[in-house]
């Protein structure tokens, strides 16, 4: 595979449709080599290289392989076998890297092989089963009953750069609240639905919230969600604003959000797209079914901007 036309990148409008590039990964399971299928989506990718020379680093994160150079541009190697568990996996010349951009990061992955472009419903999207891994997002089934698992390479590299913590979450509170707010609380009370199918997401996304003093309530997909807004008509836990994932096993941020503007009693809630998938044409997608706004994660000074804009027209617009 070379590079990915930006037609391979689209996401369906609306959402129900996605396409992502499955491949091969061998990993050790209970002393055994088992190979395995998986898949990520074809928005955050790049290209497909054969396996370049890759120069290690004199300090090495468990996982990360080396840095390899991309027409003059330099970019992490993450041994994905080691990043998901396994002790110690060689690079083999045999293997290619998948090039990723997203949440304004570029990585290159190693994996035995890629197969093919697939296009995937998400409702056909199930959750992963408990024991299948904190850095797999969704499961679907393929042929011969065989599971393809969906991987959360987001988390992935958020593991090798802060560990288990969320991002938001490192470094001095102080410091945080100091560069959110100024010393002020722009949620002033505020109802929002936060909706991700990552619980390690939502828990650091939660935290800056709350200290800018909204009223957090959390959804792991677009169908939980739904079903939230839906039991908040009609009572004073009304929700102010929700920011929503995009990717999503059984129902997406696009679905999520066709569905809530369609809605007679929820037409003009205001919805902030907090995603990984950057680019404009996915930006594009978001905003062309009904989202008031669209930001790449891994920023959340943009995002606490962006969601008192919203809310900000949404009043104005309501009282003209």
């Amino acid at each position: 595979m070379g590079d990915l036309s930006d037609k391979q990148r689209q996401m369906e409008l609306g959402g129900s449709v996605f396409e992502l590039i499955e491949f091969s990964l061998t990993r050790m399971i209970r002393g055994k080599p088992v190979k395995g299928v998986y898949g990520v989506n074809v928005a955050k990718v790049r290209e497909v290289v054969r396996m370049p020379l890759i120069n290690p680093l004199s300090s090495r994160v468990k996982g990360v392989a080396g840095v390899f150079e991309l027409r003059g541009i330099p970019i992490p190697a993450v041994n994905l076998a080691v990043a998901l568990g396994d002790d110690h996996a060689e690079p083999l010349a045999s293997q290619q890297i998948i090039v990723t951009e997203f949440s304004q990061k570029r990585a290159g992955f190693i994996v035995d092989s890629t197969r093919r472009i697939r296009r995937v419903a998400w409702d056909k999207v199930m959750p992963p089963s408990a024991d299948a891994g904190t850095c797999i997002n969704g499961m679907t089934l393929i042929e011969q009953n065989n599971f393809l698992f969906i991987l959360d390479l987001e988390r992935v590299l958020i593991m090798l750069e802060f560990g288990d913590a969320p991002p938001t979450s490192q470094g001095s509170a102080s410091r945080e609240r100091e560069s959110y707010t100024d010393g002020k609380q722009s949620g002033r009370g505020k109802r929002v639905l936060l909706v991700d199918d990552s619980k390690f997401i939502r828990n650091g996304v939660r935290q800056v919230l709350l200290r800018e003093g909204y009223h957090v309530t959390e959804a792991g997909d677009g169908a939980e969600a739904l079903a939230a807004l839906d039991r908040s008509l009609g009572t004073a836990q009304r929700f102010d604003i929700m920011v929503s994932d995009v990717e999503m096993p059984r129902m997406d941020g696009l679905t999520l959000t066709r569905k809530v503007r369609e809605h007679p009693g929820l037409s003009t809630l205001p919805i902030v797209l907090h995603t990984s998938l950057s680019g404009r044409s996915n930006q594009a997608a978001g905003m062309s079914i009904g989202a008031n706004g669209y930001v790449v994660k891994n920023d959340m000074l943009t995002l606490l901007a962006m969601m008192t804009e919203v809310m900000e027209s949404s009043e104005h617009a309501l009282s003209a």
